[in-house]
């Protein structure tokens, strides 16, 4: 296949999430041969996907001339690292699971700990219902799942034993994710459980690069808001966050094609 057919499916996905996506342009951007090319790459991959970290970090080694042919199997072992982390959250059995949006982070944690899970509660995730897509693979899965509306989610949460969602990105202020995410970390905390995002180290990502305004169907959720973020390295507190979003560098050739 063409590696710009890559490039451009990867860009015109709207459902899949940031892993999935970079792993598919990571296909396309390993065989560009120019500094050009990546950078007409990263036009049209970053005004599609913007807050998406693993595309800046792909797009980021490709210009520094690294191989990134090993890009995506790197991402997706990170990830199942990550979700793997979740043992960490979830040692005890009868566990009731929240979750937003749909993240494929989320889904291989809980498969991860399937017999410590006894329902998921998936919010319908509007606008887009992706939580009712979620919804429906995980009862494919064998899950018990409950979906409830967005406006229930303070209630929710008083059902449920720990709040997981994914990221698209982890900065050194917070976890960037569908809107929705923040209230249902201060709902969480409100109930008194448990909130963690699952970011791998690829999903770090310093704020300068996502800029003032998000995407209107993104929002940041600071970090002090959540328990942890879960890594390929376990769970990460805020102040170890940070530090890990401070060794990361992207280029500036690249800040200015997400515009």
């Amino acid at each position: 296949m063409d590696p710009w057919d890559h490039i451009r499916r990867a860009a015109a996905d709207k459902r899949s999430g940031a892993v999935e996506i970079a792993a598919r342009a990571a296909q396309g951007v390993a065989e560009l041969r120019s500094r050009r090319e990546v950078l007409r790459a990263a036009r049209a991959l970053l005004r599609a996907h913007p807050t998406m970290a693993p595309l800046w970090r792909l797009l980021t080694e490709a210009l520094e001339g690294a191989d990134t042919a090993g890009f995506a199997e790197r991402l997706e072992a990170d990830a199942a690292a990550a979700a793997d982390a979740v043992r960490w959250i979830a040692a005890k059995r009868g566990n009731v699971v929240l979750t937003h949006s749909s993240s494929s982070g989320v889904v291989a944690a809980l498969e991860s700990t399937r017999h410590r899970v006894d329902k998921v509660l998936c919010t319908a995730s509007l606008p887009g219902g992706e939580g009712r897509t979620l919804a429906r693979r995980l009862e494919r899965a064998g899950f018990c799942v409950e979906v409830v509306p967005d406006a229930g989610i303070a209630r929710a949460c008083e059902r449920a034993t720990v709040a997981l969602v994914g990221s698209d990105s982890v900065t050194e202020q917070g976890v960037v994710n569908k809107l929705g995410t923040k209230l249902v970390a201060l709902a969480a905390r409100d109930a008194q459980i448990g909130c963690y995002a699952i970011g791998a180290g690829l999903k770090m990502l310093p704020a300068r690069a996502l800029g003032p305004e998000l995407p209107a169907a993104y929002e940041l959720t600071p970090l002090e808001l959540f328990d942890a973020v879960l890594t390929e390295r376990g769970p990460l507190r805020p102040a170890a966050v940070r530090r890990a979003v401070a060794r990361v560098a992207i280029p500036e050739a690249l800040e200015g094609k997400k515009r």
